[in-house]
């Protein structure tokens, strides 16, 4: 029996001493660190942090900064995952000065209270006015362009008009970001109705995905499918994002998420629906939607364009990346960011939007 239980002990110690190698050996492989001409960190009001960065400038800029916003369970690599696979880095070769905003939920070292207070609501009050005055503030800018991918989207329908002013926006990009928290985020609903919200801890996905990221290209479970269209990603894409680009959910953004889902998938911020006040809203704005998203369905986005500047006949534009629409392939969500075309397909139309002096209403 000692001996059975000697062999036994000494097997799981081999097991997790070859787990912990084979992290090791894998997020050494796949990570991929990318230049930043600034890098730094600042305070939030409420005793957070975010982090800001500026990609390297062509000799040359053109037009206001443009702020780039990553989506959940992200951070900001989400839109610059590589030198050649990067909207970032293909609006800087456009002749842009183009600033990431890592949100706090964004950060990798989050204290348990900073866990607990990293919502929604509080990214939407403190995170991106801090982002956007801190860019107007570093380059002597009016206003600037935003790009908000996912939840970033979804943050700026909660501060567009709120904390948020409407002069220091010229120009709005929204990719992939749903007003409705809807299938198959949906079925948080059933949770919510059985574990209150402070009882919700911090999903940790950041081990998961960088322990599995080595497999990404031969694993496609339901899950993958739901992230991303795994048809129209290179191979080796989903594995540097993985290891790059994935963080944890934390504890008091998971709540949130349940709250969301379980009052019918209605995006709020301050105990009200965030699309009524959308509807005052002057700011230019693209809206894009991957044809095969399931984390943010064309239907979901267009909730939020068809409140866009409603009563102030605000110019704005919508356009459904799939293969009916002209693209290479049906986008699911994650592929907007890192897709196979995603340079042509979603890349170009946004560059092309930010530089145009005139933008053509379109339904």
């Amino acid at each position: 029996m000692t001996t059975a239980l000697l062999v036994l002990a000494a097997a799981l110690v081999a097991l997790v001493v070859a787990s912990w190698l084979h992290y090791r050996y894998w997020v050494g492989r796949l990570t991929l660190d990318l230049p930043y001409e600034v890098e730094e960190r600042l305070p939030t009001e409420d005793g957070s942090a975010v982090e800001l960065r500026r990609l390297p400038r062509e000799d040359a800029t053109e037009g206001p900064p443009v702020l780039l916003v990553h989506g959940l369970a992200l951070n900001h690599r989400n839109n610059d995952l590589t030198e050649d696979l990067s909207l970032g880095r293909y609006l800087a070769k456009s002749g842009r000065d183009v600033w990431l905003l890592t949100l706090r939920c964004g950060r990798d070292d989050l204290s348990w209270g900073e866990e607990r207070r990293a919502t929604f609501e509080t990214m939407a009050r403190h995170d991106l006015r801090l982002g956007i005055d801190a860019v107007l503030e570093r380059t002597g800018a009016s206003h600037l362009d935003y790009v908000g991918f996912s939840m970033g989207g979804m943050l700026m329908y909660a501060a567009a008009g709120r904390t948020v002013t409407d002069a220091s926006l010229r120009r709005v990009v929204i990719i992939g970001s749903p007003a409705r928290v809807q299938s198959p985020l949906a079925m948080l609903s059933v949770i919510a109705r059985a574990i209150p919200g402070w009882l919700v801890p911090t999903l940790r996905l950041r081990i998961v995905s960088r322990f599995l990221a080595f497999a990404a290209d031969v694993i496609h479970t339901p899950i993958h499918r739901w992230i991303y269209n795994p048809a129209n990603v290179e191979a080796g894409t989903a594995g540097y994002a993985l290891t790059n680009g994935f963080v944890n959910i934390p504890s008091g953004l998971a709540a949130e998420l349940v709250r969301f889902a379980s009052a019918d998938g209605v995006v709020s911020f301050d105990g009200e629906p965030v699309l009524p006040a959308l509807r005052a809203i002057t700011a230019p704005a693209l809206f894009v939607a991957g044809a095969a998203d399931q984390i943010a369905p064309p239907d979901t986005v267009q909730l939020a364009f068809d409140a866009w500047g409603a009563d102030a006949g605000t110019q704005k534009d919508f356009r459904v990346i799939g293969v009916d629409g002209g693209a290479a392939a049906d986008y699911g969500h994650g592929d907007l960011a890192v897709g196979r075309f995603a340079d042509q397909d979603v890349f170009d139309p946004v560059v092309a939007f930010l530089a145009a002096d005139v933008l053509v209403a379109r339904a």
